[in-house]
């Protein structure tokens, strides 16, 4: 084995030169450093991974110097603003220990675009979800994994010994462009596939589609994934006849491992699994570990015209056009008629309902009540046979619903389906920060960074609001004024900026507020509200912990944003938390919704918040609680919301119309029964 060491290391995209002690910048730019702060990063990076005590820091840069912890403190601040990690994510603060450098395991790179760095509406246009094709994969699983651990060599330098692969974007040769569904369909598959191998680390499909038709050596892209083994290959279909022509590289020793023909009819494609099993089993004379049908995943299908559907929608989605999602569920619909049980079909279809913004909408010819009601009828479809994504967006919605403890939940459950999937560990980040465990899911973010490296506008947004949780309002800053404010990817701005005015509100620094107002302002114009108000934060930033919800609203209460928008009651008719809550707790409410729905209203809710809502024709069961001076609600369907009660100086018990309870969207008036 090569026993020459790595003296060049990637921290965040600014690359760190042991020997010459030097940080460049992305571009190849010199970053200045002290040279105590130098010093500080060299002894982290020779111990990554350790947690190095304040004392062995202060005795290796400063021997024989009596200095104070600031000094040390400041080379931390210095270090973490130079590589861009004021979240925390490399260099960690082990509390009344020390600190700990976690290394990415990739090499630096300045000779391509880092593609990863896009915004998510960029790098991954609406979610789209991973699944498993046929047994031809689960052959050329079997192979790959099988062939990892028969084969050790020795290894370049920069290239993990671990067990690690990364799937590269699969070529497309058939005469027919749009067949290209396949080739991505497979590629994606075996990426869900092997990272479900326990011991195998596999990168996500995001990371290494970028590297689609590159001409850098497969030990450079190994390096940058930060991985030792690559497969590749391409697909061919005429007519009916499928080739799957595949290879697997160990970039240690820049040898080919194995390479292997798979031909087969499309109509056959699942039919092939115990042949092409058989094949590798007496290739490689070995004997094949029992229980090799547990690698199916969730969700998935045996019928292959419903798999060529779905992957079809899968591309029509991915063009994130108006006209691909028309496109994208009629494949879906065509593909839960070939196979009602196909839960990635039925997850996919409730994931287009959730993304769908009113141009969609109206393309679809349906308004947002109805597609509440598809969706809903989508996802119990999904339940059935359920892949990651019902778990993904199942989660969303809990977390929406104020239900972030089921949330996680079901995110652990998606984890093991598909391990390669950065947004499970992106919605686990954010449902646990809205815990009030923000420290975990620092660590969940990171592991989404490990599978899928390079910052996004929305990882951005988590990192702040992980630094909020934990009352580190610089960071948060650090994190969100990074974001670009023209970006297409409307709903991190929206999320992150609400946290960089309270931030600054918090910290005083009215200047850079008054300048942090501007773009929340502009964010909420684009997502379709007049002005900013402390409902729509309530709506959408759903703490469990009533103290982190006031503390954010505290901050924008400061920065001067209003409780509610203008066209409001007198203020002085408001009924405070306390009496709110008299007045709901364990009562029964009639009266109606006001103008221009108009409708009865009753309301009825226990001592612990458990709430049953009945509009018209329609009834509810969710929960209620009081916020501060607000009163919010969550049901299932119509996820959270807190607005304010009121006074009615002239309303009566006959006309039921003594209080009047005003959200962002709907206008009530009410009596208590006696």
């Amino acid at each position: 084995m090569d026993g020459t060491l790595q003296t060049r290391f990637d921290l965040n995209g600014v690359e760190f030169d042991l020997n010459a002690g030097l940080l460049r910048g992305p571009g190849g730019e010199d970053i200045a450093l002290r040279p105590q702060s130098l010093a500080v990063l060299k002894h982290l990076v020779e111990n990554a991974g350790r947690v190095i005590g304040k004392d062995e820091l202060l005795d290796t840069v400063w021997p024989g110097i009596a200095v104070t912890e600031n000094s040390l403190s400041q080379c931390i601040s210095e270090i973490r603003k130079a590589i861009g990690d004021e979240g925390q994510l490399l260099l960690k603060t082990v509390s009344r220990r020390g600190y700990r450098l976690v290394l990415p395991h990739r090499a630096s790179n300045h000779s391509r675009s880092n593609s990863a760095g896009a915004t998510l509406a960029e790098a991954a246009p609406p979610k789209v979800r991973i699944m498993h094709t046929s047994a031809i994969l689960a052959g050329l699983i079997m192979v790959a994994v099988l062939a990892i651990f028969f084969w050790t060599r020795g290894r370049d330098v920069g290239v993990p010994d671990s067990l690690s692969i990364a799937v590269l974007p699969f070529a497309n040769l058939s005469e027919a462009q749009e067949q290209a569904y396949l080739a991505n369909g497979i590629t994606e598959d075996l990426t869900t596939e092997l990272a479900r191998v326990p011991g195998l680390f596999v990168v996500s499909r995001n990371a290494a589609a970028a590297y689609r038709g590159s001409e850098l050596a497969p030990v450079q892209i190994a390096r940058e994934l930060g991985v030792r083994y690559l497969l590749g290959g391409s697909v061919q279909r005429a007519r009916d006849a499928v080739r799957i022509n595949t290879q697997l590289v160990d970039a240690a020793t820049v040898g080919q491992l194995w390479a292997k023909r798979f031909d087969g009819t499309f109509a056959e494609v699942f039919d092939l699994q115990n042949d092409v099993i058989d094949e590798i089993v007496d290739a490689l004379q070995i004997e094949l570990v029992p229980g090799k049908a547990n690698l199916a995943v969730s969700g998935d299908t045996d019928n292959a015209e419903a798999f060529q559907a779905y992957r079809r929608a899968i591309e029509a989605r991915r063009a994130n056009t108006v006209e691909g999602t028309v496109e994208a569920l009629g494949y879906l619909r065509q593909a839960l008629v070939l196979d009602p049980q196909f839960g990635a079909a039925a997850a996919e279809m409730s994931w287009l309902y959730w993304d769908a913004d009113e141009p969609r909408l109206k393309a679809l010819g349906i308004d947002w009540d109805e597609s509440v009601v598809r969706r809903t009828e989508s996802l119990k479809l999904a339940s059935r046979n359920p892949p990651p994504g019902y778990f993904q967006l199942s989660a969303d919605l809990l977390t929406r619903q104020h239900r972030s403890d089921e949330a996680i939940s079901l995110l652990q459950k998606a984890i093991p389906l598909d391990p390669s999937d950065p947004w499970t560990y992106e919605g686990m980040s954010q449902a646990l920060s809205f815990n009030g465990r923000p420290g975990e899911g620092s660590g969940f973010l990171a592991t989404a960074f490990r599978v899928d490296p390079g910052w996004t506008e929305w990882r951005r947004y988590l990192t702040g609001l992980i630094a909020f949780g934990e009352g580190r309002y610089e960071d948060v800053i650090a994190a969100t004024e990074q974001m670009n404010i023209s970006s297409p990817d409307p709903w991190s701005k929206f999320y992150a900026m609400h946290l960089l005015v309270a931030a600054y509100a918090h910290l005083d620094r009215l200047t850079e507020m008054a300048a942090a107002q501007a773009k929340l302002k502009a964010v909420v114009r684009y997502a379709g509200e007049s002005e900013p108000n402390l409902m729509i934060a309530q709506q959408y930033f759903v703490y469990k912990n009533e103290a982190d919800i006031i503390r954010l609203l505290d901050g924008l209460r400061k920065a001067g944003v209003p409780e509610a928008p203008a066209d409001s009651w007198d203020p002085a008719d408001r009924l405070n938390g306390a009496s709110v809550k008299k007045l709901i707790s364990g009562h029964r409410l009639n009266g109606r919704k006001l103008p221009p729905n108009i409708g009865s209203y009753r309301l009825s809710a226990d001592a612990d918040g458990k709430a049953t809502k009945t509009v018209g024709p329609d009834t509810f069961e969710g929960h209620i609680w009081i916020q501060g001076d607000s009163l919010c609600s969550a049901y299932p369907q119509l996820l959270a919301s807190c607005g304010h009660v009121f006074r009615n100086p002239g309303g009566t018990t006959t006309d039921q119309n003594e209080y009047r309870y005003d959200t962002r969207f709907n206008d009530y008036e009410f009596s208590v029964e006696p």
